[in-house]
């Protein structure tokens, strides 16, 4: 029995045989950083700051450093991993 990508599946994410086709390029990596970074609210407590002088918390700015680390290492790499986007690559931010 034999087993194929059906279409619109992901097959249409550039997927072939398990490797990506699509060339994963620094920009990527750099975008989904800031996505991660938006969604965590950083760039509100930054603006606060800057407007307030109220610091931002610790463990956000600590996640910001994070992500930052997460970057640069996956940008270094040669090829970037296809799942780049997958959480494990990471950090999450604590809240406690």
């Amino acid at each position: 029995m034999a087993f194929r990508v059906i279409e619109g599946g992901l097959a249409a994410n550039g997927w072939v045989n398990g490797d990506n086709a699509a060339q994963v390029d620094v920009a990527q990596v750099r975008r989904e950083g800031a996505r991660r970074l938006r969604d965590s609210g950083y760039d509100r407590l930054e603006a606060r700051r800057r407007i307030t002088g109220i610091a931002v918390p610790r463990s956000v700015d600590h996640f910001r450093m994070q992500i930052e680390f997460v970057v640069g290492a996956l940008s270094r790499l040669d090829p970037i991993p296809a799942d780049f986007r997958n959480d494990c690559y990471w950090p999450i931010l604590d809240n406690s």
